[in-house]
Protein backbone atom coordinates (compact mmCIF):
# COMPACT_ATOMS: atom_id res chain seq x y z
CA UNK A 1 0.00 0.00 0.00
CA UNK A 2 1.31 3.51 -0.79
CA UNK A 3 2.16 5.78 2.10
CA UNK A 4 -0.99 7.76 2.91
CA UNK A 5 0.62 10.14 5.41
CA UNK A 6 0.51 13.83 4.45
CA UNK A 7 3.48 14.87 2.34
CA UNK A 8 6.03 17.18 3.92
CA UNK A 9 8.07 18.06 0.85
CA UNK A 10 7.75 18.18 -2.91
CA UNK A 11 9.67 15.44 -4.75
CA UNK A 12 12.38 16.13 -7.34
CA UNK A 13 12.26 13.99 -10.48
CA UNK A 14 15.13 13.51 -12.91
CA UNK A 15 13.48 13.94 -16.30
CA UNK A 16 16.52 12.92 -18.37
CA UNK A 17 15.09 9.52 -19.45
CA UNK A 18 12.02 11.19 -20.93
CA UNK A 19 14.06 13.90 -22.66
CA UNK A 20 16.96 11.81 -23.99
CA UNK A 21 16.66 10.32 -27.48
CA UNK A 22 18.54 7.15 -26.55
CA UNK A 23 16.73 6.26 -23.30
CA UNK A 24 15.25 2.77 -23.05
CA UNK A 25 11.55 2.19 -22.52
CA UNK A 26 12.40 0.73 -19.11
CA UNK A 27 14.16 3.97 -18.13
CA UNK A 28 11.22 6.01 -19.39
CA UNK A 29 8.80 3.81 -17.45
CA UNK A 30 10.82 4.25 -14.25
CA UNK A 31 10.61 8.02 -14.55
CA UNK A 32 6.92 7.78 -15.48
CA UNK A 33 6.29 5.76 -12.32
CA UNK A 34 7.92 8.52 -10.28
CA UNK A 35 5.68 11.07 -11.99
CA UNK A 36 2.65 8.91 -11.26
CA UNK A 37 3.54 8.61 -7.57
CA UNK A 38 4.03 12.38 -7.31
CA UNK A 39 0.70 13.06 -9.04
CA UNK A 40 -1.10 10.60 -6.77
CA UNK A 41 0.47 11.60 -3.45
CA UNK A 42 1.38 15.29 -3.87
CA UNK A 43 0.06 16.77 -7.11
CA UNK A 44 3.35 18.71 -7.44
CA UNK A 45 6.93 17.82 -8.33
CA UNK A 46 10.14 19.52 -9.41
CA UNK A 47 11.92 18.45 -12.59
CA UNK A 48 15.66 18.58 -13.18
CA UNK A 49 17.64 17.59 -16.30
CA UNK A 50 14.59 18.72 -18.26
CA UNK A 51 16.40 19.75 -21.43
CA UNK A 52 15.71 23.49 -21.25
CA UNK A 53 19.09 25.21 -21.75
CA UNK A 54 20.56 26.92 -18.72
CA UNK A 55 21.45 30.00 -20.73
CA UNK A 56 17.80 30.42 -21.63
CA UNK A 57 16.66 30.09 -18.02
CA UNK A 58 19.21 32.72 -17.01
CA UNK A 59 17.85 35.10 -19.67
CA UNK A 60 14.25 35.03 -18.44
CA UNK A 61 13.95 37.16 -15.34
CA UNK A 62 16.16 40.10 -16.38
CA UNK A 63 13.69 40.64 -19.23
CA UNK A 64 10.65 40.07 -17.01
CA UNK A 65 11.92 42.68 -14.54
CA UNK A 66 12.49 45.15 -17.37
CA UNK A 67 8.82 45.00 -18.25
CA UNK A 68 7.47 45.32 -14.72
CA UNK A 69 9.83 48.23 -14.01
CA UNK A 70 8.25 50.25 -16.84
CA UNK A 71 6.09 53.23 -15.84
CA UNK A 72 2.48 52.24 -15.27
CA UNK A 73 1.32 54.29 -18.26
CA UNK A 74 3.57 52.21 -20.53
CA UNK A 75 2.26 48.93 -19.13
CA UNK A 76 -1.33 50.10 -19.51
CA UNK A 77 -0.79 50.45 -23.26
CA UNK A 78 -1.14 46.67 -23.43
CA UNK A 79 -3.93 46.39 -20.83
CA UNK A 80 -5.80 43.09 -21.09
CA UNK A 81 -9.03 45.01 -21.64
CA UNK A 82 -7.72 45.94 -25.11
CA UNK A 83 -7.73 42.25 -26.12
CA UNK A 84 -10.81 40.19 -26.93
CA UNK A 85 -8.92 36.99 -26.12
CA UNK A 86 -7.65 37.79 -22.61
CA UNK A 87 -4.07 38.70 -23.45
CA UNK A 88 -2.14 41.59 -22.00
CA UNK A 89 -1.34 43.41 -18.78
CA UNK A 90 -3.43 43.22 -15.61
CA UNK A 91 -2.54 45.84 -12.96
CA UNK A 92 -2.25 45.21 -9.25
CA UNK A 93 -5.39 43.86 -7.54
CA UNK A 94 -7.48 43.53 -10.72
CA UNK A 95 -7.62 39.72 -10.56
CA UNK A 96 -9.82 37.82 -8.15
CA UNK A 97 -9.37 34.49 -6.36
CA UNK A 98 -12.18 33.34 -4.09
CA UNK A 99 -13.69 36.80 -4.38
CA UNK A 100 -10.57 38.54 -3.04
CA UNK A 101 -8.14 40.74 -4.97
CA UNK A 102 -4.78 39.15 -5.76
CA UNK A 103 -1.72 41.22 -4.89
CA UNK A 104 0.22 40.91 -8.11
CA UNK A 105 0.65 42.30 -11.60
CA UNK A 106 0.56 39.98 -14.59
CA UNK A 107 0.78 39.75 -18.36
CA UNK A 108 -0.99 36.94 -20.21
CA UNK A 109 0.11 35.39 -23.49
CA UNK A 110 -1.11 32.68 -25.84
CA UNK A 111 0.12 31.17 -29.05
CA UNK A 112 1.31 34.02 -31.26
CA UNK A 113 -0.91 34.12 -34.36
CA UNK A 114 -1.31 37.08 -36.71
CA UNK A 115 -4.71 38.54 -37.54
CA UNK A 116 -4.52 36.98 -41.03
CA UNK A 117 -3.75 33.47 -39.75
CA UNK A 118 -6.38 30.95 -41.00
CA UNK A 119 -7.37 30.00 -37.44
CA UNK A 120 -7.99 33.63 -36.57
CA UNK A 121 -9.85 34.28 -39.82
CA UNK A 122 -11.98 31.23 -39.09
CA UNK A 123 -12.94 32.76 -35.72
CA UNK A 124 -11.62 29.79 -33.75
CA UNK A 125 -12.09 30.84 -30.12
CA UNK A 126 -9.20 32.33 -28.14
CA UNK A 127 -6.84 32.54 -31.14
CA UNK A 128 -4.94 35.64 -32.23
CA UNK A 129 -1.98 37.94 -31.56
CA UNK A 130 -0.45 38.81 -28.22
CA UNK A 131 0.06 42.37 -27.04
CA UNK A 132 3.72 43.37 -26.76
CA UNK A 133 5.27 46.46 -25.14
CA UNK A 134 7.03 48.92 -27.38
CA UNK A 135 10.80 49.19 -27.20
CA UNK A 136 11.48 45.77 -25.60
CA UNK A 137 12.31 43.47 -28.54
CA UNK A 138 14.46 41.17 -26.38
CA UNK A 139 11.49 40.68 -24.02
CA UNK A 140 9.35 39.39 -26.90
CA UNK A 141 12.15 37.21 -28.27
CA UNK A 142 12.76 35.64 -24.86
CA UNK A 143 9.09 34.85 -24.24
CA UNK A 144 8.54 33.35 -27.68
CA UNK A 145 11.61 31.18 -27.09
CA UNK A 146 10.28 30.19 -23.65
CA UNK A 147 6.96 29.26 -25.24
CA UNK A 148 8.73 26.86 -27.60
CA UNK A 149 10.80 25.28 -24.81
CA UNK A 150 7.75 24.79 -22.59
CA UNK A 151 5.67 23.34 -25.41
CA UNK A 152 8.33 20.69 -26.02
CA UNK A 153 8.77 20.01 -22.32
CA UNK A 154 5.01 19.71 -21.81
CA UNK A 155 4.92 17.05 -24.50
CA UNK A 156 7.63 15.05 -22.74
CA UNK A 157 5.96 15.24 -19.33
CA UNK A 158 2.66 14.26 -20.94
CA UNK A 159 4.35 11.16 -22.35
CA UNK A 160 5.37 10.34 -18.80
CA UNK A 161 1.81 10.85 -17.57
CA UNK A 162 0.50 8.49 -20.26
CA UNK A 163 3.04 5.81 -19.38
CA UNK A 164 2.27 6.20 -15.69
CA UNK A 165 -1.37 5.34 -16.42
CA UNK A 166 -0.52 2.28 -18.52
CA UNK A 167 -1.05 3.91 -21.91
CA UNK A 168 1.29 4.36 -24.87
CA UNK A 169 3.49 7.49 -24.68
CA UNK A 170 1.52 9.23 -27.44
CA UNK A 171 -1.89 8.55 -25.87
CA UNK A 172 -2.66 12.22 -25.15
CA UNK A 173 -1.38 13.57 -28.50
CA UNK A 174 -4.82 13.62 -30.21
CA UNK A 175 -6.10 15.60 -27.23
CA UNK A 176 -3.36 18.27 -27.18
CA UNK A 177 -1.85 18.45 -30.68
CA UNK A 178 -3.57 21.84 -31.08
CA UNK A 179 -3.39 22.67 -27.42
CA UNK A 180 -5.08 25.74 -25.95
CA UNK A 181 -1.89 26.61 -24.08
CA UNK A 182 -1.29 29.88 -22.28
CA UNK A 183 1.53 31.58 -20.40
CA UNK A 184 1.93 34.52 -18.05
CA UNK A 185 4.52 36.53 -16.21
CA UNK A 186 3.83 37.67 -12.65
CA UNK A 187 5.29 40.22 -10.26
CA UNK A 188 4.51 40.10 -6.54
CA UNK A 189 5.48 43.18 -4.51
CA UNK A 190 6.56 42.89 -0.87
CA UNK A 191 3.98 43.04 1.91
CA UNK A 192 2.47 46.49 2.32
CA UNK A 193 0.17 47.08 5.31
CA UNK A 194 -1.40 50.04 3.47
CA UNK A 195 -2.66 47.65 0.78
CA UNK A 196 -4.39 45.39 3.28
CA UNK A 197 -8.14 45.55 3.74
CA UNK A 198 -10.92 42.99 3.75
CA UNK A 199 -11.10 42.99 -0.07
CA UNK A 200 -7.44 41.96 -0.44
CA UNK A 201 -6.08 38.43 -0.50
CA UNK A 202 -2.65 36.86 -0.90
CA UNK A 203 -0.27 37.23 -3.82
CA UNK A 204 -2.53 34.58 -5.33
CA UNK A 205 -5.21 33.08 -3.12
CA UNK A 206 -5.58 29.37 -2.39
CA UNK A 207 -6.78 27.52 -5.50
CA UNK A 208 -6.29 24.53 -7.74
CA UNK A 209 -5.34 25.00 -11.39
CA UNK A 210 -8.23 24.30 -13.74
CA UNK A 211 -6.20 22.93 -16.65
CA UNK A 212 -4.07 19.90 -17.43
CA UNK A 213 -0.46 20.64 -16.55
CA UNK A 214 1.36 23.73 -15.21
CA UNK A 215 5.12 24.31 -15.56
CA UNK A 216 6.43 27.08 -13.33
CA UNK A 217 9.75 28.89 -13.45
CA UNK A 218 10.50 30.83 -10.23
CA UNK A 219 13.12 33.47 -9.57
CA UNK A 220 15.17 33.54 -6.36
CA UNK A 221 12.34 34.82 -4.11
CA UNK A 222 10.16 32.11 -2.54
CA UNK A 223 6.43 32.35 -1.87
CA UNK A 224 4.69 29.31 -3.36
CA UNK A 225 3.06 27.00 -0.80
CA UNK A 226 1.22 23.70 -1.35
CA UNK A 227 -1.47 22.31 0.97
CA UNK A 228 -1.20 18.69 2.11
CA UNK A 229 -4.02 16.42 3.29
CA UNK A 230 -3.52 17.58 6.89
CA UNK A 231 -4.25 21.16 5.68
CA UNK A 232 -0.64 22.14 6.38
CA UNK A 233 1.04 24.63 4.04
CA UNK A 234 4.26 23.13 2.67
CA UNK A 235 6.69 25.63 1.08
CA UNK A 236 8.06 25.09 -2.41
CA UNK A 237 11.65 26.31 -1.97
CA UNK A 238 13.71 27.73 -4.79
CA UNK A 239 15.84 24.98 -6.38
CA UNK A 240 18.04 26.54 -9.08
CA UNK A 241 17.78 24.96 -12.52
CA UNK A 242 14.47 23.23 -11.85
CA UNK A 243 10.88 23.89 -12.79
CA UNK A 244 7.88 23.20 -10.57
CA UNK A 245 5.22 21.03 -12.19
CA UNK A 246 1.67 20.55 -10.99
CA UNK A 247 -1.44 18.94 -12.38
CA UNK A 248 -4.80 20.63 -12.66
CA UNK A 249 -8.48 19.81 -12.64
CA UNK A 250 -8.49 18.34 -16.17
CA UNK A 251 -5.94 15.70 -15.11
CA UNK A 252 -8.03 15.01 -12.02
CA UNK A 253 -11.13 14.46 -14.18
CA UNK A 254 -9.32 12.38 -16.79
CA UNK A 255 -7.87 10.07 -14.10
CA UNK A 256 -11.15 9.87 -12.14
CA UNK A 257 -9.41 11.34 -9.07
CA UNK A 258 -6.55 8.83 -9.26
CA UNK A 259 -4.33 11.89 -9.62
CA UNK A 260 -5.37 14.93 -7.59
CA UNK A 261 -5.04 18.63 -8.29
CA UNK A 262 -3.59 20.18 -5.14
CA UNK A 263 -4.52 23.48 -3.50
CA UNK A 264 -1.71 26.04 -3.54
CA UNK A 265 -1.16 29.75 -2.99
CA UNK A 266 1.52 32.42 -3.29
CA UNK A 267 2.28 34.67 -0.33
CA UNK A 268 3.56 38.20 -0.76
CA UNK A 269 7.32 38.39 -0.15
CA UNK A 270 8.55 39.78 3.16
CA UNK A 271 10.92 41.99 1.19
CA UNK A 272 11.84 42.48 -2.43
CA UNK A 273 9.80 41.45 -5.44
CA UNK A 274 9.01 37.92 -6.53
CA UNK A 275 8.76 37.10 -10.24
CA UNK A 276 7.49 33.90 -11.81
CA UNK A 277 6.58 32.51 -15.21
CA UNK A 278 3.97 29.74 -15.37
CA UNK A 279 3.16 27.94 -18.62
CA UNK A 280 -0.15 26.12 -18.85
CA UNK A 281 -0.08 23.02 -21.07
CA UNK A 282 -3.70 22.33 -21.96
CA UNK A 283 -5.97 20.12 -24.05
CA UNK A 284 -7.26 21.19 -27.44
CA UNK A 285 -10.15 23.64 -27.32
CA UNK A 286 -12.65 21.01 -28.52
CA UNK A 287 -11.34 18.14 -26.37
CA UNK A 288 -14.01 16.46 -24.27
CA UNK A 289 -12.50 15.37 -20.97
CA UNK A 290 -14.06 12.28 -19.38
CA UNK A 291 -12.70 9.66 -16.96
CA UNK A 292 -10.34 7.25 -18.71
CA UNK A 293 -11.29 3.61 -18.91
CA UNK A 294 -8.17 2.46 -17.07
CA UNK A 295 -9.03 4.76 -14.16
CA UNK A 296 -12.54 3.38 -13.67
CA UNK A 297 -13.51 0.15 -11.92
CA UNK A 298 -16.72 -1.29 -10.46
CA UNK A 299 -15.48 -0.07 -7.08
CA UNK A 300 -14.55 3.35 -8.51
CA UNK A 301 -17.06 4.17 -11.27
CA UNK A 302 -16.77 7.41 -13.28
CA UNK A 303 -17.06 10.40 -10.96
CA UNK A 304 -17.36 13.08 -13.64
CA UNK A 305 -19.56 13.78 -16.62
CA UNK A 306 -17.82 14.54 -19.96
CA UNK A 307 -16.65 18.16 -20.08
CA UNK A 308 -15.95 20.35 -23.14
CA UNK A 309 -12.61 21.89 -22.26
CA UNK A 310 -12.90 25.00 -24.43
CA UNK A 311 -16.22 26.11 -22.96
CA UNK A 312 -14.90 25.49 -19.46
CA UNK A 313 -11.64 27.31 -20.23
CA UNK A 314 -13.41 30.38 -21.61
CA UNK A 315 -15.79 30.57 -18.64
CA UNK A 316 -12.86 30.44 -16.21
CA UNK A 317 -11.12 33.34 -17.95
CA UNK A 318 -14.32 35.39 -17.94
CA UNK A 319 -14.67 34.89 -14.18
CA UNK A 320 -11.02 35.48 -13.25
CA UNK A 321 -10.67 38.63 -15.34
CA UNK A 322 -14.12 40.13 -14.80
CA UNK A 323 -12.79 43.26 -13.09
CA UNK A 324 -9.82 43.74 -15.41
CA UNK A 325 -12.02 43.58 -18.52
CA UNK A 326 -14.45 46.27 -17.33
Amino acid sequence: MPDQSPFQEIPIIDLAPLVADDATLADKQHTANEIGAACRDVGFFYVKNHGVPREHLESVFPQVRRFFELPLEEKLKIHIGRSKIYRGYTPMAEELTNGLKDLHEAVDFGKELSEDHPDVQANIPMQGPNQWPEGLPEFKTMLLRHWDHMTRLGGKITEGLALSLGYEPDFFVPHNNKAQNSMRILAYPPEDPQMQDESMGDGIGAHTDYGFLTMLLQDEVAGLEVQNTANEWIPAPIIPGTLVINIGHMTERWTNDHYKATVHRVLAPKQGNRYSLPYFFEPNFDTVVAPLERCCTPENPPRYEPLHFGKFFTAKFETSYAEAMN
